[in-house]
């Protein structure tokens, strides 16, 4: 690809790219460079959908809200969302029967099925379960954006043998689904994820293959700033502004993740984990910031995000917690098991915060990305110790570009099913007929009609 603008009846492109030998730089969607004929036709600023998993499930009683509707009080465990109480909605009462084994391997079961409502096959070799929700998506509208789905995650791990009580290690580490028997590979190394975006990485590059790398696209990101410079002179104030955010945003994304390392060469191995690279907390937020910055470059629309693998065993040495996550999270009963895990729960919403305050402070068109997104966090069971699947701990951030009735708490029908909510969250999308494990269709009460 030459270094160059592509010319309209303004003498810019309405989706401007800065970029050489597969390495780009998107621009945000700038008033200024779209026609003004299509500026009249009001174009709109594209949807996205984000499915967010943590492990281990959530300690329901210190998470549910005593009431429902618009005032309820926010719980312990919800309170680090207070500032944006009136951007997302709390849903109770919603069950996952697919994901319900008939003996044990609830982590397996609960994980594969959380965003597929499929029934996974219990084996090692005989991988079975059912395509989910994010690829449903990248199947309809992911052709749209240079990447069709971005499916990321803290916590690597081999794909072959047992994981979980005689279910193979696919369904416990992964949530995103091509085919039946197609787990999609989550990229766990906050570097490689930055390079997707930009193009032309290949993982398996030795360490000064990368090391080049690393300094080719420095250069190509000084001379994108320079572009984009020379360009501020045509930009109204709002977009000379915000195309000054936005480099800003790529420079210290590209910072934090470069403050991983290139490693050691990787022929012939996996990516790191890089959980061992970097602290835990700066690295999730890393993540936070690459989906961010695919989004305001639409490099991407479609997204997925575990925190943890199933039955995740992070210690949160941080917090003070020395246990392992799912050692505590059976646990039976006990004060000081329950105060750890809401510790944990709570902390969890702290980082899911900085996800979504990122979305609310980042202008999108007339709006803000957070306006046109809709997240879905859950977990893959509901209580840790009960390992059940039903009464799922739901919450659903965004406005879905105002098609969703946020700011409130929706206690549901027990025999709402997981897989109705999340047809529901396509429709943000404009996708009316996706077909997903046991749907039956959408959940309108949460839907503006």
């Amino acid at each position: 690809m030459s270094l160059g603008w592509k010319r309209n009846e303004r003498g810019l492109a309405r989706r401007a790219f800065l970029g050489t030998a597969g390495t780009m730089v998107g621009l945000p969607l700038l008033e200024s460079l779209i026609p003004r004929r299509a500026r009249a036709a009001d174009l709109g600023s594209p949807k996205r959908v984000i499915y967010y998993y943590v492990p281990d499930g959530i300690v329901m009683a210190a998470w549910r809200p005593a009431t429902t509707g618009p005032n309820y009080a926010l719980t312990p465990i919800l309170m680090p969302l207070a500032p944006l109480k009136s951007d997302f909605m709390v849903v109770t009462g919603t069950v996952n029967q697919p994901a319900k084994p008939a003996s044990a391997g609830d982590h397996a079961a609960g994980t594969s099925g959380f965003i597929t409502c499929a029934t996974a096959v219990k084996s090692t070799t005989d991988i079975r379960l059912g395509i989910s929700i994010d690829q449903v998506a990248a199947q309809k509208v992911g052709k749209a954006t240079h990447v069709e789905s971005v499916v990321l995650g803290m916590e690597a791990g081999a794909q072959a043998g047992t994981c979980d009580s005689g279910y193979g290690c696919p369904y416990v580490r992964a949530i995103s689904w091509s085919g039946i028997s197609t787990p999609v590979p989550k990229i766990t190394n906050a570097k490689i994820a930055f390079d997707l975006i930009f193009s032309g990485v290949d993982p398996m590059a030795s360490q000064a293959d990368q090391a080049k790398r690393l300094l080719y696209r420095k250069s190509v990101l000084d001379v994108a700033t320079a572009r984009g410079t020379a360009l501020q002179s045509r930009l109204g104030a709002t977009d000379r502004q915000k195309l000054d955010e936005y480099f800003t945003s790529v420079r210290e994304t590209e910072r934090q993740v470069t403050d991983v390392g290139t490693g050691a060469s990787c022929k012939g191995a996996t990516a790191p984990d890089p959980a061992a690279a970097m602290d835990f907390e700066k690295n999730v937020k890393s993540f936070a910031d690459i989906m961010v910055l695919a989004m305001q470059c639409d490099v991407s629309r479609i997204f997925t995000f575990m925190l943890g693998n199933a039955g995740g065993q992070h210690v949160y040495s941080n917090l003070g917690i020395t246990r392992g996550h799912h050692d505590i999270s059976h646990h039976g009963g006990q004060a000081v098991n329950l105060m750890q895990l809401q510790t944990i729960d709570t902390y969890e919403m702290t980082l899911l915060y900085y996800f979504l305050n990122k979305l609310k402070t980042t202008v999108d068109g007339s709006a803000d990305l957070l306006f046109n997104s809709t997240v879905y966090f859950s977990s893959e069971i509901s209580d840790g110790d009960r390992h059940n699947h039903d009464d799922m701990p739901v919450l659903i951030a965004g406005h879905g570009g105002g098609m969703l009735n946020t700011g409130q708490h929706y206690s549901l029908p027990t025999t709402t099913k997981v897989s109705d909510m999340l047809v529901t969250t396509l429709r943000t999308m404009g996708i009316n007929d996706a077909k997903l494990g046991d749907s039956t269709g959408p959940v309108m009460d949460i839907l503006k009609v």
